[in-house]
């Protein structure tokens, strides 16, 4: 499928003419490709452009100086990330983005498409408004979770939330069992333990990645 069909998909470039369309491709880079696990963004780099999501799936993290590492979202195409960095005029991204797979990147150079006086200014701002809001929202659950008291309770609350957003009480998520344990900021260890309790007291299910709420 040629480029254009492909980002006329991403919901940043929603009700675009073919005009403004047009305009808008020239501050497009061409597709990069990154291998799993390849670090599309270190944490300080200083950016003008924020990525887009063709295919594959990035991690959005925090490395601290003790070789901790914590989990702040995964992102599936079509998605964008950086896209607030540039936004909020920061000087340097205050995260890491690292691919979970294969994965195909087009970047944005918002910093100089901000710049110029284009059609298709408003109507991309207003997309990235929606956009931001879907994440706000994203960031605030993460807030309720991580305030819990228990590692249980964080548990519970993120299934209960998974199986809200699948629809259903069998779902599978994107974390392994590492991965949950930083997304939720809890020891893997400790994490083990309450799953494995939770599944004797007759409430969940699991076998790598798949739950099921009973």
């Amino acid at each position: 499928m040629e480029l254009s069909k492909i980002i006329k998909k991403i919901d940043l470039f929603n009700n675009l003419n073919d005009l403004e369309f047009e305009e808008i491709k020239k501050f497009l880079s061409d597709i990069k490709f990154y291998e799993r696990k390849m670090t599309v963004f270190n944490l300080g780099d200083s950016i003008n452009y924020f990525g887009i999501l063709l295919s594959g799936q990035v991690e959005l993290e925090i490395n601290d100086e003790f070789g901790n590492k914590a989990i702040l979202s995964k992102l599936s195409a079509p998605a964008l990330f950086a896209e607030s960095v540039l936004i909020k005029g920061l000087d340097e991204i205050p995260l890491s983005v690292v691919t979970t797979m294969d994965t195909e990147i087009i970047f944005f150079d918002y910093k100089s498409f901000s710049e110029k006086n284009l059609k298709s200014k408003e109507k991309i701002k207003d997309n990235l408004i929606k956009i931001l809001a879907s994440k706000n929202l994203f960031m605030r659950d993460k807030l309720n979770l991580l305030s819990l008291p228990t590692s249980r309770s964080k548990i519970l609350y993120f299934l209960s939330n998974e199986s809200r957003k699948n629809r259903s009480k069998y779902f599978t998520i994107d974390f392994n069992i590492t991965e949950l344990a930083q997304f939720l900021n809890l020891n893997r260890s400790s994490l083990s333990r309450e799953l494995s309790k939770l599944k004797k007291e007759g409430l969940i299910d699991y076998h790598n990645k798949t739950f099921r709420i009973l």
